[in-house]
């Protein structure tokens, strides 16, 4: 029985030193290669043997596994074993000194070309079994050879950006000071140049791995020391400078191995008392400008904010009594202005400012400001300024008065000027609002349409100054149910914004009187026959009425008139309407029956001889004021026979558009007896019999040609461009 426990022991033993990673000790090291280029290897360290050891000043049990490799060139290796489980020591001989050793990563500096290397992956007992993260990467760097300052590397610096590129994993790993005072493992690289300019130089690094420390000799005053990106400032013309580029030592591996580097001229109006003078108008004028040679100072921007500023410093004498609109197209642009060196600070913003009740023939100080993060940037380095005199109609009181006619004119405005206020535009959210008012007599009972072509312009209608504000909207808005006689007031206002934009100063106003037809109880008479009846109609002196269109539809706002007609036939209804914006219901009493409802053109079938049918004509209140395409043609037809259909199918215009000539196509040979061309009104403007046509006289627009045959006649759309 003892022998049998034996051999079972034996065989457990053995089977234990067979799961053993080949490379569990120093002396059967895996060999590897290390290069310039990242390699990642893995490794097993589950079952390696675990020993009672010291490594890293730590004594205590570990599991290791061994790789070796040569050095190709004098220089450094980064080992990265992606968290603090791998750690990592270097010998030079099995059982020898351990030259370094860290967790996690590690850069192993100073070893030396064609010398074989003993590399150390070990970890804790608690973590040995873990076979997660089993692989680390591996990657040399040659020395480099700008690693001290006495060998610092001359590089060309100009008023020009330029990009350095650098690699600095191969430098010597050194306990010293950064920029925060406190000393750490660096690695660092050195550059020499002279300054071009008496001025500033700024290093961009990217990101906060890069720090600069700049120098005036090699063993000399550190100038200054930062990170990422870094303003050097009041440097002196050919004078030449020590660059210290410096890493921690765990990130002398790692990416974005390059900076950009640029000097700076001085400017001449680096401050208040040598302001360049600048000449300011009523007309936009262009200022461009360089800050980056600017002086560095820690000092307050627009009112609450203190950083590193470099700013400069413009005068100007005002021209007008108003306003001056200063764009500065995005925020890296800071614009204070001020009533005289270390005088009373006006007003204060970036990207665009309005600076408002100005007086004429002052003097007046403009500090023009960057972040230091922004002031290199080359881009956006001008303004545009332009003064606006004082409106005379800046408030109710003073309304212009303008004549509103049921014809359509055009008011031409300047609001740059305005006084800025602080108040309620449309809805009950106040914002800072530039305004201007218009007073009128209101004509006609009725409709007041204002056209301001876009959302900048905004217009209330009050019944007095102070008094009730009637209606408010942008863009285009139809004042309903003003009465004649009245005096209105306009209020036409923007937001602080787009007071000074040049664009869509004006805006078009017309009045419409009520209609007789505006619903169904008093529906003009109009008659129909079996030829198409042109009816003209005026909707934007309809009431608007927050109702469907269609049944089934949505309710929206639209405005309507109405006809009412007596059916001659039994049969169908034709009603075309030329496009889209109008849309037509067919009722068979008021508050009665929907029979039919479509927009442009359509038909109704199943009418009664000697019946009187209500018709409702409608658009929606966006297009109500528009005068286009007011009008309908009407007629009645029997049902429809193959006859009427074979004559449409028949009878047919090209092209469609067309420019010059119109060709009509007959493809029965009907006998044509007449052609006649109507306008958009149902005005003819054109009869003849010619089946060629020439349009290049007409205007541009939509037109009906009636074609009669012996058989009939057909009526269709063309489009003259």
């Amino acid at each position: 029985m003892k022998k049998r426990y034996f051999f079972i022991l034996t065989l457990l033993l053995s089977t234990f030193t067979f799961s053993q990673p080949a490379n569990d000790d120093c002396t059967n090291a895996t060999s590897i290669t290390v290069s310039n280029t990242s390699t990642n290897y893995t490794f097993d360290i589950n079952t390696a043997v675990l020993n009672n050891e010291t490594i890293c000043s730590s004594t205590e049990d570990f599991a290791d596994v061994w790789f070796q490799f040569t050095m190709p060139y004098d220089g450094n290796v980064f080992v990265n074993g992606f968290l603090s489980w791998n750690n990592f020591a270097l010998y030079t001989t099995c059982g020898g000194a351990e030259i370094d050793c860290g967790e996690s990563s590690n850069l192993f500096a100073n070893l030396s070309s064609g010398t074989t290397y003993f590399l150390q992956v070990y970890r804790p007992s608690a973590t040995a079994s873990n076979a997660n993260y089993q692989s680390f990467d591996i990657q040399s760097f040659p020395a480099a050879t700008n690693d001290e300052c006495a060998t610092s590397e001359n590089i060309t610096v100009s008023t020009s950006a330029s990009t350095i590129d650098f690699e600095i994993g191969g430098a010597t790993i050194n306990n010293e000071i950064g920029c925060s005072g406190d000393a750490s493992n660096y690695v660092d690289i050195w550059y020499d140049f002279t300054m071009p300019v008496n001025g500033n130089l700024f290093v961009n690094g990217t990101l906060s791995w890069n720090n600069f420390g700049l120098y005036d000799a090699c063993g000399g005053t550190l100038i200054q020391c930062d990170y990422t990106n870094s303003y050097f400032n009041e440097l002196t013309a050919g004078t030449t400078y020590k660059l210290r580029l410096f890493r921690t030592e765990a990130l002398a591996d790692n990416a974005y191995t390059s900076f950009t580097i640029q000097a700076f001229e001085s400017v001449s109006n680096d401050d208040c008392a040598s302001a360049e003078n600048i000449s300011v108008t009523t007309t936009e004028s262009t200022v461009n400008f360089e800050i980056g040679g600017a002086t560095i100072t820690n000092e307050e921007g627009c009112p609450g904010t203190t950083e590193d500023y470099l700013d400069i410093w413009y005068h100007f004498t005002m021209p007008v009594n108003g306003n001056l609109y200063v764009s500065g197209s995005l925020s890296w642009n800071n614009f204070g202005l001020y009533d005289a060196c270390n005088g009373t600070l006006i007003q204060c913003g970036n990207t665009n400012e309005l600076f408002t009740d100005l007086t004429a023939g002052n003097d007046y100080k403009l500090r023009v400001f960057r972040t230091i993060t922004t002031a290199h940037q080359s881009n956006y380095k001008s303004f545009t300024v332009q003064a606006f005199e004082s409106v005379s109609n800046d408030d109710c009181a003073s309304a212009e008065n303008i004549n509103v006619t049921t014809t359509e004119s055009t008011i031409d405005f300047e609001i740059g000027g305005a006084t800025i206020n602080n108040e309620t535009g449309c809805t009950a959210t106040t914002d800072d609002y530039a305004d201007i008012w218009y007073a009128f007599t209101m004509p006609v009972n009725g409709n007041l349409y204002v056209n301001g072509t876009l959302s900048w312009n905004n217009f209330g209608l009050y019944d007095a100054c102070n008094g009730t504000l009637i209606q408010c909207g942008n863009t285009n808005e139809l004042f309903t149910d003003l009465t004649a006689g009245s005096n209105y007031k306009l209020r036409v206002f923007r937001t602080v914004e787009l007071a000074d934009n040049s664009n869509y100063k004006s805006f078009s106003i017309q009045a419409f009187e009520i209609i007789n037809n505006d619903d169904c109880a008093s529906a003009e008479n109009i008659t129909d026959t079996n030829t198409p009846t042109t009816v003209n109609f005026g909707i934007a002196g309809a009431t608007i009425n927050n109702e469907i269109g269609c049944s089934g539809t949505s309710v929206e706002d639209y405005a309507d008139v109405w006809y009412a007609f007596t059916m001659p036939i039994d049969g169908y209804i034709v009603i075309d309407g030329t496009l889209s914006w109008n849309n037509f219901a067919l009722y068979d009493a008021c508050n009665g029956n929907e029979l039919g409802c479509f927009s442009d053109e359509g038909t109704i079938a199943g009418l009664t001889n000697g019946t009187t049918y209500k018709l409702r004509v409608f658009r929606t209140l966006a297009l109500a004021d528009d005068e286009l395409y007011k009008s309908f043609t009407i007629h009645s037809t029997e049902t429809l026979s193959s006859n009427n259909t074979s004559l449409e199918n028949s009878i047919g215009v090209y092209p469609n558009p067309a420019d010059t000539m119109l060709q009509i196509t007959n493809t029965e040979n009907h006998s044509i007896t007449s052609v006649t061309l109507f306008n958009i009104l149902g005005k003819s403007v054109l009869s003849t019999t010619s089946k060629t046509i020439d349009i290049s006289t007409y205007p541009i627009g939509i037109y009906l040609i009636k074609i009669t045959t012996e058989k009939g006649a057909v009526t269709k759309k063309i489009v003259i461009q």
